[in-house]
C-alpha cells in the first residue's frame, strides 16, 4: 500500500499528516508534521493512519514499512512508530535500533529503510491496520503486507486494488 492510500488520517489540535508527493521510491512519502511535535504514545485517538485491509486467510504476517532513513536527531532512543492490526497491541518499531555505520551506509544507499514486523490474524476478511506516530520525523513511504511467499524486489511488489474511500 502506498503510504498516501490511508483509509483515514487522524490528528489532533496540534498533529497533522503531510503527503510529500513524488519522495521515496515510488509514489509519495507521508509524516506527521510539525517536526518539532512531542512523542506521542500509541493507542485510542492518537496520531495516526488507518488502511482498511481484505485478508483471505489467518496465520501469521508480516508486515514491511519502507521508512525514508532518518538520523535519530532526539539523541536518546531512536526515532519510532508503531503498527497494530483491529484493536490488537500496538507493536513499537525503532528505526535507528541498528546504529552500525554498515547498516546506515546501505539504508542511505538504498534510500529506504526496510522494517518488518510480524502479526497473528485469528479470522480471515476486513480487518484495520493502524500506522501511529510515535516520533516527529519518520517518513512512511509504503506499507506491504506478506501472507507468505513474498518475492523480494527493490520497489516492493505492486500495490493492491485501492478505493480510495477517504
Amino acid at each position: 500500500m502506498e503510504a498516501e492510500h490511508y483509509s483515514k488520517a487522524i490528528g489532533d489540535k496540534n498533529i497533522t499528516w503531510t503527503i510529500i508527493p513524488g519522495y521515496g521510491r515510488t509514489l509519495s512519502g507521508i509524516m506527521p508534521t510539525p517536526v518539532t511535535a512531542k512523542s506521542q504514545t500509541p493507542g485510542g485517538d492518537s496520531p495516526h493512519l488507518e488502511y482498511t485491509i481484505n485478508l483471505t486467510d489467518t496465520g501469521k504476517i508480516d508486515i514491511q514499512a519502507y521508512i525514508s532513513p532518518t538520523i535519530d536527531f532526539t539523541n536518546t532512543h531512536g526515532l519510532r512508530y508503531a503498527i497494530s492490526i483491529d484493536d490488537g497491541q500496538p507493536q513499537i518499531m525503532n528505526i535507528n535500533a541498528d546504529q552500525s555505520q554498515a547498516t546506515w551506509s546501505m539504508d542511505v544507499s538504498n534510500n529506504i529503510k526496510k522494517i518488518t514486523s510480524a502479526y497473528q490474524v485469528t479470522k480471515p476478511g476486513r480487518h484495520l491496520l493502524k500506522y501511529w506516530m510515535i516520533d516527529p520525523g519518520v517518513v512512511l513511504q509504503k506499507l506491504v503486507i506478506n501472507c507468505g511467499g513474498e518475492k523480494a524486489s527493490y520497489l516492493g511488489p505492486p500495490e493492491s486494488f485501492y478505493w480510495p474511500g477517504k
